[in-house]
């Protein structure tokens, strides 16, 4: 694709291991490195759309005997909230007390623990 207007220019950082391979893509294609890219989007654009369908994607023998299988990269699951995460360790609290009752008690227990000591 020579037209350029109209283009997005992206800047891609790559490891000179992949940027190796990129360049042996794009002669092997006899396209540019940016055509590698652009193709390789459209066929992960075929592999997600297949997936959304529960369709799969493989690769197959000239007898269109499946010798593998493309997987999709897992969606990213959310983290927990840490305070989920504690729950799931030690448990829920079992305490029904309102917050208030809570506080009025440790409130209770400092002034009493203090008047012990009053002569």
């Amino acid at each position: 694709m020579t037209d350029t207007q109209g283009m997005v220019r992206l800047n891609l950082d790559l490891s000179p291991e992949l940027n190796q391979i990129l360049e042996e893509l794009a002669q092997k294609i006899g396209g540019s490195k940016s055509d590698v890219v652009r193709q390789a989007i459209t066929l992960m654009q075929i592999m997600i759309t297949a997936k959304e369908q529960t369709k799969k994607l493989g690769i197959t023998e000239a007898d269109e005997v499946i010798v593998s299988e493309i997987i999709t990269p897992l969606e990213a699951e959310p983290k927990a909230h840490p305070l989920e995460t504690f729950i799931e360790k030690f448990g829920a609290w079992e305490d029904d007390r309102t917050t208030e009752e809570i506080i009025q008690d440790i409130y209770d227990s400092c002034t009493n623990s203090n008047s012990e000591y009053i002569l």
